[in-house]
C-alpha cells in the first residue's frame, strides 16, 4: 500500500487536516483539506477547511460535529460539549442523555471526520497513520489522552505521531521558506543557526517555543529545542469572552435592564441564545478588523507598527438574530479602539490573572531556557502561529515586548500551518532531525559548549510523586533530553490502610509543579499500581521511567526483593471497555453517514 502522509490540527475550538505529496519537482507540498460538514441549518452540507472542534448530540442519539454542531450550543447547550481539548487528560466527563462523554471520546469524533475526509481525498483508501500535533506543554497524560481518542477514531496505535504545535507550524513556514528565490525569503539559514521564538495563540492555548534552527547539509531541518513555557489556558476564546461581557452591557444600557433584570424577564434558552450572538458579534469584529487593516496595509504599503492608530476609528456594527426576543433584536457597534481596551488586560502580566496574559509565556520561555536564562537580545525572529494572532494587536503588544528590534514573521496559512506542517513532518520523518546535546557538530567551539547544549526533544514539564513521610520525588524533570530512562530505588514502599497486611493495588499520587515545594501545584491523575498477587505492607517499591523522543512515558515497577515480577504501571490513563468502545464505533458510523 503506497505511504499516506496527513496531519492534523486538533484544536481547542477549531480543527483542520492537511494531507503532503511530492510535486513534479520533488518537493514537497501541503495542503489543508476542505472537510465536509453539515451547516447551521442542520439540512445540507458545506465545505470548510476549518472544523469547529464541536460535539452536539440530538435527542435520538445522533451525534453531530462541526458548524452545526456549534450553532446548536446556542439552542440546546445542555447537549452540547465544546472546548473539550481543555480538559483531555483529566478526569471529567459531561452527561446527555444516560451517557457521560469524557473528552477523549469528543476528540475522537472530531479526528473521525477528518479522518474520513482525507481518505475520500485518496479515493476511499483507508489511512491508518497520522500526525496530530499538541501543545508543545502537555504533560505527559494529556498527550496519552490525545493518543487515546486518535486510536479511539480508527487510527492504528503503533502509527500515531505526535509533535509540538509551534515546531509543526514551523516546518511549514521553513518548507515554504525553502522553495522561494534566497534574496525574498525572510530567515536567512544560510548564515548558520538562529534562535527562533515561536509564539502560537490559538482559540483555547498559548504556546510559546523557543527553538534553534539550522540547515543540514543533506538539506534536510535540525531543529532543537531550548525552551518550552508554562501550559498556558489563553486563547481567542478568552478574548471573545471579555468583548462579550462588554457589549452585553451596551446592549443592557440599550433596554434599561441590568443583567439580573434580564434573566428574570426571559427564558435561560433566550438568554443562552443571546450570548451566542454576542460571541459571534466578538469574533466577527476581530475578524473583519484584521481583514480590513490587512487590505489597507497591501493596498497602500504603510506598515502597521509605524502606523497603528490610524486604524483605531475602524467600526463594526453586526444586527442580533431575529429570533430572539423583540426587544433584544438591536444593531450593535464596537470601534477597533474599545475592542483594544477591553483587551488589553490579557497583553500584559501586571495586574492580570496569573497566566491569564500573552507576556507571561513569552517571559516564563526565556527565563526558564535550559541552556540558561535567555533575554530577548538572544532571539532572532519571532514567528507568530494561531488564529488569534491574525489580530494587528497582537503582532504590536510582541513587537513591544521585543523592544521594537525585531518584527514579527506571520505565517502565511495561520490557520493551516499547525496541520500542514504536521503533514509535512510525516512525510520527511527521516529528514527532519531533533537533535539531542550528544548529537551536536563535531566541529562546535569548546569554549562555546556551555551555550550550545541543547535537550531536544525535551520533557516540557516536572511531574513529582508525593512520598509519605518524604519529600516529593521526581518522575519526569523539565528539560531533560529524549529518549531517557531512570530506575528509582529506595524511595517507595508499599502503602494500605493500617488494618491490612496486604495490598492488591496502590496509588501514586502524581502533581506538576515548578518545583516540588512549590505553593503553586496541579494535582494530576493518580499512577496505579496493580499487584498480581497480594503484596505485604511496607515492601520497598522500585519505579523504571521511561520517555521516548515522542514524549510517550512508560511506566514499570517491581518489588525489591523479587526483580522478576515486572508490572506495567497505568499512569493515568482512562481504560475504555470493549462495550464502550463498540458503542463508540457504531455512534461513528452513523456520523459517517451523515456527513
Amino acid at each position: 500500500m503506497v505511504q499516506r502522509y496527513i496531519g492534523i490540527d486538533l484544536g481547542t475550538t477549531n480543527s483542520t487536516v492537511s494531507v503532503a505529496n511530492l510535486t513534479i519537482r520533488g518537493d514537497v507540498e501541503a495542503q489543508a483539506l476542505q472537510v465536509a460538514q453539515v451547516d447551521e441549518s442542520g439540512n445540507s452540507l458545506v465545505q470548510d477547511a476549518s472544523l469547529p472542534s464541536v460535539l452536539y448530540v440530538d435527542d435520538q442519539g445522533q451525534p453531530f460535529v462541526g458548524r452545526f454542531a456549534k450553532r446548536m450550543n446556542g439552542v440546546f447547550p445542555q447537549r452540547v460539549i465544546k472546548e473539550a481539548k481543555r480538559h483531555i487528560g483529566d478526569d471529567v466527563s459531561w452527561p446527555i442523555d444516560e451517557e457521560r462523554i469524557r473528552p477523549e471520546i469528543v476528540s475522537s469524533y472530531v479526528l473521525k471526520i477528518l479522518k474520513a475526509q482525507a481518505e475520500e481525498y485518496y479515493a476511499g483508501e483507508k489511512i491508518d497513520s497520522v500526525v496530530i500535533t499538541i501543545p508543545a506543554n502537555f504533560n505527559f497524560q494529556q498527550q496519552q489522552a490525545t493518543k487515546l481518542a486518535g486510536v479511539l477514531s480508527g487510527f492504528d496505535k503503533e502509527k500515531i505521531h505526535m509533535i509540538p504545535e509551534p515546531t509543526a507550524a514551523l516546518i511549514d513556514f521553513l518548507n515554504e521558506e525553502k522553495r522561494l528565490a534566497a534574496t525574498a525569503r525572510r530567515l536567512d539559514l544560510a548564515q548558520g543557526k538562529k534562535n527562533l521564538m515561536v509564539f502560537d495563540l490559538g482559540g483555547g492555548t498559548c504556546d510559546v517555543s523557543i527553538l534553534q534552527v539550522n540547515e543540514s547539509q543533506n538539506g534536510g531541518i535540525d531543529i532543537q529545542e531550548l525552551s518550552i513555557s508554562q501550559y498556558t489556558e489563553l486563547g481567542g476564546i478568552d478574548f471573545d469572552k471579555k468583548v462579550v461581557n462588554e457589549l452585553l452591557k451596551k446592549l443592557l444600557k440599550n433596554m434599561g435592564l441590568s443583567f439580573p433584570q434580564l434573566k428574570a424577564k426571559y427564558e435561560k434558552k433566550d438568554i443562552l441564545r443571546l450570548l451566542e450572538n454576542l460571541h459571534d458579534l466578538a469574533e466577527n469584529a476581530k475578524k473583519s478588523f484584521s481583514t480590513r487593516i490587512e487590505t489597507q496595509l497591501r493596498t497602500q504599503q504603510i506598515d502597521y507598527y509605524e502606523n497603528k492608530d490610524k486604524f483605531d476609528s475602524l467600526t463594526y456594527r453586526q444586527m442580533l438574530s431575529p429570533q430572539l426576543p423583540q426587544e433584544m433584536v438591536m444593531t450593535l457597534s464596537i470601534t477597533k479602539k474599545e475592542f483594544d481596551t477591553i483587551i488589553k488586560g490579557l497583553l500584559y502580566r501586571e495586574g492580570s490573572q496569573q497566566g491569564k496574559n500573552i507576556e507571561e509565556p513569552i517571559l516564563g520561555a526565556l527565563e526558564q531556557a535550559k541552556i540558561g536564562p535567555m533575554s530577548v537580545q538572544d532571539i532572532d525572529a519571532v514567528f507568530l502561529v494561531g488564529g488569534m494572532t491574525y489580530y494587528h494587536t497582537i503582532q504590536e503588544r510582541i513587537y513591544e515586548i521585543f523592544g521594537r528590534r525585531i518584527k514579527p514573521i506571520k505565517s502565511i496559512n495561520p490557520m493551516f500551518a499547525v496541520s500542514r506542517g504536521a503533514a509535512i513532518y510525516h512525510h520527511q520523518i527521516n529528514q527532519i532531525n531533533f537533535k539531542t546535546s550528544d548529537q551536536l557538530p563535531a566541529n562546535v567551539d569548546p569554549e562555546m559548549s556551555g551555550r550550545e547544549v541543547v535537550f531536544t526533544n525535551t520533557v516540557p514539564n516536572n511531574v513529582y510523586i508525593n512520598v509519605v513521610g518524604g519529600d516529593p520525588v521526581a518522575l519526569l524533570e523539565k528539560g531533560t533530553k529524549l529518549p531517557f530512562e531512570r530506575i528509582i530505588e529506595d524511595r517507595f514502599v508499599v502503602t494500605g490502610q493500617s488494618d491490612f497486611s496486604t495490598v492488591n493495588a496502590m496509588q501514586l499520587d502524581l502533581f506538576t509543579a515548578v518545583s516540588p515545594k512549590s505553593i503553586h501545584t496541579k494535582s494530576l491523575k493518580s499512577a496505579t499500581i496493580n499487584f498480581r498477587n497480594p503484596v505485604p505492607v511496607h515492601s520497598k517499591l522500585v519505579l523504571k521511567v521511561e520517555c521516548n523522543e515522542e514524549r510517550e512515558v512508560n511506566v514499570k515497577a517491581w518489588l525489591e526483593e523479587d526483580e522478576t515480577e515486572v508490572i506495567d504501571v497505568n499512569i493515568g490513563a482512562h481504560e475504555f471497555t470493549e462495550q464502550e468502545i463498540e458503542s463508540l464505533k457504531a455512534k461513528q458510523e452513523n456520523l459517517n453517514r451523515i456527513k
